[in-house]
């Protein structure tokens, strides 16, 4: 599925007793990815979910770096991550309701879609749902299940 073409709303995570919730906010300033990161990593260290560690480090990056591109430096990033005995899912949620125009791009500059695209052909499952904080804002969330 391309990025652009994925379902924009989808219904809540249904979550069986036992997942655990955890929460991260950070300022969108540059530094927000190295931190998200470094809190997924930490949850996902041990356990039955770390063979999924290295795949939602770098969708978390590539979800919390388009966070920050949306949103001015003043705004907070939100990332919840939910484990469960069968996966985990991952939400980004940041104050942008529009991209926030930076330096013009270069030619080394990649293209903002990337990390969707990564997302899209990574997670087992991933979309934007409506954010219930200020209007017309969403989280972008992926999945990502352990196979069994």
């Amino acid at each position: 599925m391309h990025p652009d073409t994925a379902a924009l709303a989808r219904s809540p995570l249904r979550v069986a007793a036992g997942a655990r919730p955890y929460v991260l906010t950070a300022p969108s300033r540059p530094t927000a990815p190295k931190t998200a990161r470094d809190f997924v990593r930490a949850v996902l260290r041990r356990g039955p979910l770390a063979a999924l560690r290295d795949t939602a480090v770098l969708l978390t990056s590539e979800a919390v770096t388009r966070a920050h591109l949306r949103t001015p430096g003043t705004a907070d990033v939100l990332l919840r991550l939910v484990t469960a005995s069968h996966g985990l899912r991952i939400s980004v949620h940041d104050e942008g309701a529009q991209f926030v125009p930076g330096p013009a791009r270069g030619p080394g500059d990649r293209d903002p879609a990337h990390g969707l695209l990564l997302i899209s052909r990574l997670a087992d499952d991933w979309g934007t749902t409506p954010f219930e904080g200020p209007p017309h804002t969403t989280s972008l969330w992926f999945e990502l299940h352990t196979g069994r």
